[in-house]
């Protein structure tokens, strides 16, 4: 799967959480996973495994589960909100 964060009209980060205000005129708060995993994307298409690296280095191995798989659920998340777009076939 690969991801990219859709076009936003404003957000605001402190203290590691981000408000959102999207494009269908919804303003979101994001958890501090879900922030850090939308800033690890861009408008280009970003793999699952660059975002997985880049949450293992901010917060570390999770004790339950697979690194990837909670990657991939916050990364729905994301989707389901409208932030980002999904290609779940895509690998790069």
């Amino acid at each position: 799967m690969r991801a990219r964060r859709r076009p936003v009209v404003d957000e605001y980060v402190e203290d590691g959480r981000a408000a959102v205000y999207s494009e269908d005129g919804v303003v979101l708060l994001l958890s501090e996973l879900g922030t850090y995993a939308w800033g690890a994307l861009s408008d280009q298409w970003v793999t699952t495994a660059e975002v997985t690296a880049e949450l293992v280095r901010e917060f570390g191995e999770p004790a339950e589960g697979g690194a990837t798989q909670i990657t991939e659920t916050a990364l729905r998340s994301l989707a389901d909100m409208h932030l980002v777009d999904l290609d779940e076939e895509g690998e790069g």
